[in-house]
């Protein structure tokens, strides 16, 4: 049934947001598949659980007051979409506005790409220097 499976994707993604905003390694962990995919603006990103909890934790050492402000949530199968803001501390960062896609697979989440407004920095590259690939062949170049 299409319905229940866009609330329990939604709910997941929401969960995943406040595990993040938590700075929670343990919940996002928890929370993605083995071959777990985070797609930044820039179309680069991490694969693998244990690269994106790496790339997780070095995001959220080097900046403390990381955290993303969602506004709305929709389904369209088989993605959550969301927007609003995202925040850092960084001064460079700020507060930009952004967009996430989310893609559930058997309960985990499996993929999740952002977007952010205003020359977005090379998240991938920053925080997983030795794991960020190119991932523009099966990213989405803009939000929906």
């Amino acid at each position: 049934m299409l319905w229940g499976r866009g609330r329990r994707c939604k709910a997941l993604a929401a969960r995943f947001v406040a595990a993040v905003n938590a700075h929670d390694l343990d919940a996002f962990a928890g929370l993605i598949t083995d071959d777990f995919t985070y797609i930044d603006s820039l179309r680069e990103g991490v694969v693998g659980h244990a690269a994106a909890l790496e790339a997780a934790r070095t995001l959220f050492d080097k900046d403390p007051g990381i955290f993303v402000e969602v506004e709305s949530v929709s389904f369209s199968d088989p993605y959550v979409l969301m927007r609003g803001w995202a925040h850092s501390a960084d001064p460079e960062f700020g507060r930009r506005r952004a967009a996430w896609r989310a893609r559930c697979e058997d309960g985990a989440l499996a993929e999740w790409q952002s977007w952010a407004e205003g020359g977005p920095p090379h998240m991938s590259r920053t925080y997983a220097p030795d794991a960020a690939v190119d991932l523009s062949s099966r990213a989405a170049s803009k939000p929906a």
